[in-house]
């Protein structure tokens, strides 16, 4: 599975099936045997657990933006809550003159409504103002607070839905349901391929609706909607916190300047706490811009964090899948190869090193170049520290820069058997 899919989501997404059919399940469970005492208790709580789950969808959005700055994270809890509430509070729960005089064409269009919330949530921009994300999400709330009592109390709002109703499978409903669910994936593979996630779990939550809507093929289409709607509101509510997780490791783990991983997940690495395999053979890359302080002196340091996110981006692409990069410190990188040796690791950097030379960086009209050097090393030994292994390539780096800079450097990570005193 590629980095991208696992960033986009599709684990979330392929879960999304799972609860469609656990929804099947227990609506023909309760249509065989609608006295059965534990399924009679579950299908009456279902209701109450989808107000109390709309509520927490709120809490969930308000929250999500302290941890994610999330326009879109922040905006959909608001809103899928808002439909939990119109279809629980209006539909399913008993009411005295308050229920829709059309309910088939009131869930008609509130599930229209629901699709419009997930289009609008992958069409607005991901990161704003935190001023501009409450306001965003006030107004658009503020408008559906308003829609929904209309179509509550107003019949006519919502009865020309009538022709998207679904009674066969080549119908306006089927059709208009398969239109909207598949707008709403291509969006969300092609505007967050790589949010951490938010796109599975969007897309996940219109397949859900799309079957919500489509409920017209079972024995017991209620039960399978309550089903839904209730599992809908979970996979929200788990997915936003799931998302929320994702960044957090993203942002422990990763530099914000540079985009790759940071010195902390060096240390990880270093001391063998992290998921890359360490054992030998083990190389390792220290990687300098040359004269980088000039770069910044000369351009400024915008230019110079152009220069080295570029220079970061480059040896990162260069090496993908055989190591990966981490920020050092300043402008030094270091690169570790799991299962490799030194005479395999040499012509990588070699092509790392004539990349950076051809890479050129644009700051106000100016075209910067520059050169990097490398040193390298690699245990061959189990009992090596991979503290080791970095000095042995830190000095390898430091001959390459007194070397004349733009050059690769070997050098041997001591031997621990070296070590042993000589027996007597």
């Amino acid at each position: 599975m590629s980095t991208t899919k696992i960033k986009w989501g599709l684990i979330p997404f392929l879960l999304s099936p799972v609860l469609v059919f656990t929804a099947v399940l227990f609506s023909f469970r309760y249509s065989a045997d609608p006295h059965d005492p534990l399924i009679l208790l579950i299908r009456r709580m279902m209701p109450w657990l989808g107000v109390v789950l709309s509520i927490a969808a709120f809490f969930i959005g308000h929250l999500s933006y302290p941890r994610v700055h999330n326009l879109k994270t922040y905006l959909l809890g608001f809103l899928c809550g808002l439909a939990g509430l119109a279809y629980f509070v209006v539909n399913t729960l008993p009411r005295q003159g308050l229920r829709p005089s059309a309910t088939e064409t009131y869930l008609t269009a509130l599930h229209v409504l629901v699709f419009a919330n997930i289009i609008l949530v992958l069409l607005v921009p991901s990161f704003v103002k935190y001023a501009t994300t409450k306001i965003v999400t006030i107004v658009i709330a503020g408008i559906e607070s308003m829609l929904i009592p209309a179509l509550v109390f107003i019949p006519q709002t919502h009865r020309w839905m009538g022709f998207l109703l679904f009674d066969r499978i080549i119908s306006a409903g089927f059709a208009a349901g398969s239109v909207l669910f598949g707008i709403v994936t291509a969006l969300a593979v092609l505007k967050l391929s790589a949010e951490f996630h938010l796109g599975g779990i969007i897309a996940g939550m219109g397949f859900l609706y799309f079957a919500s809507w489509n409920a017209g093929f079972l024995s017991d289409p209620a039960t399978f909607r309550t089903s839904i709607h209730v599992l809908a509101l979970l996979y929200l509510i788990g997915g936003t916190m799931f998302h929320w997780v994702a960044r957090l490791e993203h942002r422990i783990a990763y530099d914000p300047l540079l985009q790759i991983y940071n010195r902390n997940y060096c240390s990880k690495i270093i001391s063998e706490q992290s998921s890359l395999n360490t054992a030998p053979p083990f190389a390792v890359a220290m990687v300098d811009i040359d004269h980088f302080k000039k770069v910044n002196d000369t351009y400024g340091h915008r230019a110079g964090d152009m220069v080295l996110y570029n220079t970061a981006q480059t040896v990162s692409r260069e090496i993908i899948p055989d190591g990966i990069v981490c920020r050092y410190g300043g402008e030094e990188l270091i690169a570790f190869f799991p299962q490799k040796t030194l005479r395999q690791v040499q012509p990588l950097m070699e092509q790392v090193r004539l990349a950076v030379e051809k890479m050129k960086t644009v700051a106000k009209k100016k075209t910067i170049k520059v050169t990097l050097s490398c040193g390298i090393s690699h245990r061959i030994e189990k009992s090596q520290r991979i503290m080791d292994v970095i000095e042995a390539a830190d000095k390898a780096l430091y001959r390459a820069k007194k070397g004349g800079r733009n050059q690769i450097k070997s050098g041997k990570t001591a031997s621990t058997q070296s070590k042993k005193p000589k027996s007597e």
